[in-house]
């Protein structure tokens, strides 16, 4: 294939159907796109190709829930495309070439937001074997539901070379076990190239009026070729038809008194910071002792090597809002890149739920970094919700820093009109030391008084503290039927 100069770019979509009209004859189309973006429409004619060139490792999103299928393509990456669909058709090993997959981790994303694996979100520095996680931020089913049950899918994005296992365990919240839902646990198995898989648990419809309760849904113990990102702990609303909502948003963690939560959804911190700290912030009614399980998981990096394991129990005393947990970081003269592990919360007791429950953690290699005020970002150029989710959740990274900073943010009409379609929010995010990621919230209304999808501008402006903003400093927000 030719291209002209001045013809920057094809379609996503239009090269992903080239694609699979070349390896269709081997593989067949079991694997649906529209399972892992939520920007692909289920009954798509890409969706097929989309799904099956992603299975095989060829093409990737531009993050973990989102494809961009009208985005057009430029030279570099179809590049990598054909690379990678050479090496799978000659069958060569995905170590063999790591290198040029890992500096194009997200092969549709734009040129001006692709930073390398040694500086971004938690995400970059994901190995091969991909990450696993919910595919919703968080999920809602009336009891009365007619199939009695609802599925829920964990998915596998970021890389899916080797074979992996994860804990997953339904259970707690304000539902009862026994009278509200079957609370189920086990081990999932990923295969080599596998990215998808659903779980299913039985909804007990009962005839009093309970009015919404939750159960928490947790994935924990990765092993194997993966790791767990974000969501991986989420809360599933079983809804009493028979109580109307008292709110248009459906937060995830709104259904307790007390929640419990990281300060950040990422961190990164130099190998010879000597430690990381990771503060655990407590809201809501505060009043009650409460306590949590922490944990430090590997992920490229390994307890003992790059770090000193850490896992136990944070006590909060009654009207305790904050718990500060010291990582201690080893530090070496090697040139060996940026090492990733994650963190994460599970199990609050005394009724508390669960915000921010898991955080990836980058150990930048001091031989090739400096660190400062670092550049901040939108982590995609574009965020999906659907009405139904009721609230849309915003991410923004920090890059190449480690020092405290700020940003503010804003929201913007665009085919969506504040007050109408969304509550229209702005305010500042504070990046505490070693903090690489944080999130606000938008609330959607439910039902939108507009049929059809929606837009919403997005902003950052102001980084203080000699930080900068990047690509992509706007971005909109898509909102779905």
């Amino acid at each position: 294939m030719r291209f002209n100069r001045s013809t920057s770019v094809i379609s996503a979509v239009f090269l992903g159907g080239i694609l699979f009209g070349v390896m269709v004859t081997s593989i067949g189309a079991a694997f649906k796109g529209s399972a892992v973006f939520r920007d692909v429409a289920a009954g798509n004619f890409a969706d097929d190709a989309i799904g099956e060139m992603y299975q095989l490792g060829i093409i990737k999103g531009l993050d973990s829930a989102h494809f961009g299928p009208d985005q057009p393509l430029t030279r570099a990456q179809a590049a990598v495309l054909f690379k990678r669909l050479r090496d799978e058709i000659k069958g060569i090993s995905s170590s063999s070439a790591s290198s040029s997959s890992r500096s194009a981790s997200s092969v549709f994303s734009s040129s001006s937001s692709v930073v390398s694996s040694s500086q971004s979100s938690s995400y970059a520095s994901i190995g091969a074997g991909g990450a696993v996680h919910f595919n919703s931020p968080g999920y809602a089913v009336d009891k009365n539901i007619a199939t009695g049950t609802v599925d829920i899918q964990v998915v596998r994005t970021n890389g899916n070379q080797g074979a992996g296992t994860v804990n997953y365990s339904f259970s707690g919240g304000t539902a009862v076990a026994g009278k509200d839902y079957q609370p189920i646990a086990g081990t999932l198995s990923f295969g080599s190239k596998e990215t998808s898989k659903k779980l299913s648990m039985t909804i007990m419809n009962n005839t009093s009026v309970t009015g919404d309760k939750t159960v928490n849904l947790v994935l924990s113990k990765p092993a194997g070729s993966i790791v767990i990102s974000n969501p991986g702990q989420v809360v599933l609303t079983i809804r009493d038809p028979s109580v109307p909502s008292s709110s248009a948003s459906s937060s995830s963690s709104s259904a307790f008194a007390t929640t419990v939560s990281l300060s950040a959804n990422s961190y990164a911190v130099a190998e010879n910071g000597g430690s990381l700290n990771v503060t655990i912030f407590r809201s809501g009614v505060t009043s009650a002792a409460t306590t949590v399980s922490y944990a430090a998981v590997n992920g490229t990096a390994s307890a003992g090597a790059d770090y000193t394991a850490v896992i136990g129990t944070a006590t909060f005393a009654a009207d305790e809002t904050s718990k500060v947990i010291n990582i201690p970081v080893t530090n070496n003269s090697a040139i060996d890149g940026a090492r990733n592990l994650s963190f994460t919360l599970s199990n609050p007791l005394s009724g508390a739920g669960l915000a921010v429950a898991s955080a990836g953690i980058s150990i930048m290699d001091d031989e090739v970094s400096s660190f400062g005020s670092g550049s901040l970002k939108f982590s995609s150029s574009n965020f999906s919700v659907t009405k139904s989710q009721g609230t849309a959740i915003i991410t923004v990274n920090r890059v190449g820093g480690i020092t405290p900073v700020s940003v503010n943010y804003a929201t913007g009409n665009g085919t969506g009109q504040s007050g109408r379609d969304y509550t229209s929010v702005s305010g500042t995010l504070s990046f505490g030391a070693n903090e690489a990621g944080k999130t606000f919230t938008i609330p959607i209304f439910k039902p939108a008084t507009v049929s059809g999808d929606l837009t919403v501008n997005l902003m950052l402006s102001g980084p203080t503290n000699g930080a900068t903003l990047i690509d992509p400093s706007t971005a909109t927000l898509n909102i779905y039927q």
